[in-house]
Parts: C-alpha cells; structure tokens; sequence
C-alpha cells in the first residue's frame, strides 16, 4: 500500500524543477508591465501532431498574487499549457479585498462570487486580476508551474502570444489580450512564460 502511495504522490506533483535561489521580494502593488515588440521571430513547436506557432505580441511581466491554479489535460490547448492561473495584483491584493471573494476555475475561465457588502463590482475585479493560460518554454518551467498554489506571490517573464494551431487538416487559433480592462470571451491572457519565481526560487 505504501508503495503505490508513493507512486499516486509522485505522479500528482510531477518532477520537482530545478531553480536557484532568488530572496528578493516581488512587488505585487502595481500592474503587470506590457511593453511593445518589433519583429519578434515566432516559436514553433510540434507536439502531438500538432504544428503550433507561437505569435509574441508584447513582452509581459507579470506580478501577483496566485488565487488558484487549475490544470487541464484533454482540450488541444493543453498541448502547450498545462494550466491557468488565475493571478490578483495591486488594489485587489494590497487592501485584502481578495480575500471576500471566492474564486474558482474551470474550462479556462476563472469565476468569483462575492456578498452584497463587497465594496466593489465585476470592473474592479476584472481591472485587478486575471486568468493567464500558462504555457512554459521548456519542461523545467513546466515543472515549476505544477508545483504554483494558491496564495503563492509569483513573478513571471515572457510574452502574451497569438496561437495557430494545425493538425491534419484541423485548425486551431488561441489570442491573448493585450489589455487589463477587458472582459468576457477572449479577455484572458496566454502567456508563453521564460522565466518564473515563487517562494524565493527562480526557475528558468
């Protein structure tokens, strides 16, 4: 019973990754920063039969607070992001008005659910956080991304990309937003993510 314990636990973690320490404090009280690109060469990746390319559209870094992770494992999208995190920052975070809210995750949405006494409406919260489908540069990253849990402050570099998937004669299309005041289908973020860093480890 013990040993099938053990493989049950090491299957559901996955592969600790490898970081190197890094105790510098994320500050979390701004919003993430999106800067514009030029000419970024797209990132091609074949996986699954799948022939997918990856469209940088700004360099983001993005710092928060992690309200909840949910991985995803039987839609295409899961070919390159094994899950969303849904992340607050700023206002949401600095005053603990996260905390009078319930969150929850699922087909790739993120939802929350608050009283009548809650301060603020839907734009607040949509203004301050946001669901970013993660998707990780390498397996490392992944790794590190599988191990991310609520309440985690993190630190993430890289780019929100346009997806454009083939398989067989299938197509798929996955875009970012480029904005942090949208809302509804399409105001996620997808982020193809380089570097990240939690619990004063970076990984890379």
């Amino acid at each position: 019973m013990m040993t099938i314990f053990c493989l049950i636990l090491l299957q559901s973690c996955g592969t600790p990754p490898e970081g190197t320490v890094d105790s510098e404090a994320i500050d979390i009280k701004g919003d993430p920063v999106q800067l514009p690109l030029e000419d970024q060469e797209p990132i091609k990746i074949t996986v699954n039969g799948y022939d997918i390319t990856l469209k940088p559209k700004a360099e983001y870094i993005l710092k928060g607070l992690v309200l909840g992770r949910k991985n995803y494992g039987s839609d295409w999208n899961s070919t390159i992001a094994p899950c969303d995190l849904a992340v607050a920052w700023d206002k949401m975070t600095t005053t603990g008005l996260y905390k009078y809210v319930k969150w929850s995750q699922g087909n790739r949405w993120y939802y929350w659910r608050y009283d009548e006494e809650f301060p603020f409406d839907n734009a607040f919260i949509a203004r301050y956080s946001a669901n970013t489908h993660a998707i990780p540069a390498n397996q490392n990253i992944r790794a590190a991304l599988l191990h991310i849990s609520s309440g985690d402050t993190v630190e993430a570099y890289g780019f929100l990309v346009y997806v454009d998937a083939v398989k067989g004669e299938s197509n798929f299309w996955w875009n970012s937003s480029l904005s942090r005041e949208d809302v509804g289908n399409g105001s996620c973020e997808v982020m193809y993510i380089e570097e990240i860093k939690y619990r004063g480890m970076l990984y890379k």
